[in-house]
């Protein structure tokens, strides 16, 4: 991390999320920032991430200026992106937009990362955010490690195909949340999650 994020001074909300896929609390400094991180958590796609990563020169109207990328990622394919979270109300100004333009096309025509602005218009798809908010909810701790695996193995003995077959099988259904916050299990979170929504398992070697 490129620079402190997290402190007294300012109006804004600040705080930090604790990732289970990166083992570490990530701090955030607006709300819109938790969501990407929400997003990023969740996600099978990407393997790990980080919040300010770097410190990146580069070149606008002739001059050398800076700027430190909102987050980091890896996907599962090898790609790293960039990241930048903002309103997009902020983007419409010229002088922003122009900055930004700069900045990736630093990145296009320099680097091999793949430079991406969110702003809320993808971040906060309604019924994708409010998943992404129940699975955080559920989110377990590391040292839960071994009820997640012998969940998974009454999985294996009697396999489910539905969030509600999940949950006749385990008994509760904040069991199969955990599962799905943990990653051993997924879903489609564009759609809301309820006992018809069927899953897929994750957990390697033991797909019923």
């Amino acid at each position: 991390m490129v620079r402190k994020v997290v402190t007294r001074s300012g109006r804004s909300i600040r705080g930090y999320f604790p990732s289970r896929k990166m083992r570490a609390m990530v701090p955030w400094e607006s709300t819109l920032e938790r969501d990407a991180i929400l997003l990023l958590e969740f996600s099978r796609e990407v393997v790990r991430y980080k919040a300010q990563p770097t410190r990146t020169t580069f070149s606008m109207n002739g001059a050398n200026k800076y700027c430190i990328p909102d987050f980091e990622a890896e996907f599962t394919d090898g790609l790293i992106s960039h990241i930048e979270v903002k309103p997009a109300k902020k983007l419409e100004k010229p002088e922003i937009a122009e900055r930004y333009a700069a900045i990736k096309k630093h990145y296009d025509e320099k680097t091999d990362i793949w430079y991406q602005i969110l702003t809320e218009r993808e971040l906060r798809k309604k019924t994708r955010l409010k998943n992404l908010r129940r699975l955080a909810y559920h989110l377990p701790k590391i040292h839960d490690e071994q009820d997640l695996l012998d969940a998974m193995q009454q999985l294996v003995l009697l396999p489910a195909r539905t969030v509600g077959g999940a949950t006749f099988v385990l008994g509760d259904m904040k069991i199969v949340l955990r599962l799905l916050a943990a990653g051993y299990i997924s879903c489609n979170l564009d759609t809301p999650i309820t006992i018809t929504t069927e899953i897929t398992y994750q957990f390697p070697g033991r797909q019923p």
